[in-house]
């Protein structure tokens, strides 16, 4: 009811109008750059150049980047199974001292 009330009033919750928020600011942006690229004071292939090497300089963040989370993440990985190992062998033992335990408990009980 109160969804309907507000699409009736032109009410819209704060998720949605975020959203549109965002992608107005996104949108302003982009015409931002590409206005500033038509009054550019250099020719296009000066512009084209720097584009060019704006976007490599890009690409080689996004690889230094992504190759330090993929270290981490296999940092990470290798940590955790040598703690699930260790972990597993508490368990192991604990279990194997319990059936010690129960096995004198009825070989106690056989002889009496």
């Amino acid at each position: 009811m109160r969804d309907a009330l507000g699409d009736l009033f032109g009410y819209q919750k704060k998720e949605k109008s975020r959203a549109f928020v965002a992608i107005g600011t996104l949108s302003g942006l982009l015409l931002g750059v590409a206005a500033g690229l038509l009054v550019a004071p250099q020719s296009g292939k000066e512009t084209r150049d720097d584009i060019k090497k704006a976007a490599e300089k890009g690409y080689g963040k996004v690889v230094d980047t992504s190759q330090k989370v993929a270290d981490y993440v296999r940092d990470r990985g290798q940590e955790v199974v040598q703690k699930f190992h260790k972990e597993k062998d508490k368990v192991v033992e604990e279990v194997q001292d319990e059936i010690a335990e129960v096995a004198e408990e009825i070989a106690d009980e056989a002889q009496a």
